[in-house]
């Protein structure tokens, strides 16, 4: 009678522990799954920004924001060389100097970053990474 007890006692104490074991092994196996399916978010984001790079860089060749973007910036500093044009260059520098906002630097500086494809530097008038 004693062997009975004993022994279902020693089933029962060996059911729990073999349920924590599987517990704690279907734990680790969810704690495994989450660190993969992290890694993959990841990677996927780091593709997907590339992409996003490469796509732009390739409609690139169908528009011509770029050259207009480029002929802004040049601009002042041509005419900067064309003394018909030094003193309207210079008056306008210290026009933008005194009363353009703080504010407009920056987003001037992104809108042609971004003309360019320059993702990157846009990013970092934003705040992000």
């Amino acid at each position: 009678m004693i062997k009975t007890i004993i022994g279902a006692v020693s089933g029962v104490a060996q059911g729990v522990v073999e349920a924590r074991a599987a517990k704690s092994a279907a734990k680790a196996k969810l704690a495994e799954a989450k660190l993969t399916a992290e890694i993959r978010m990841i990677e996927k984001r780091a593709d997907s920004e590339t992409d996003w790079d490469l796509e732009a860089l390739r409609q690139t060749q169908y528009s011509y924001k770029d050259e207009v973007a480029l002929a802004v910036i040049l601009a002042p500093f041509i005419g900067s060389f064309l003394p018909w044009t030094q003193e309207y260059v210079a008056q306008g520098w210290r026009h933008l100097n005194e009363h353009a906002p703080i504010w407009y630097t920056g987003i001037f500086c992104a809108a042609i970053a971004g003309s360019m494809g320059i993702r990157w530097a846009v990013s970092q008038f934003g705040g992000k990474k």
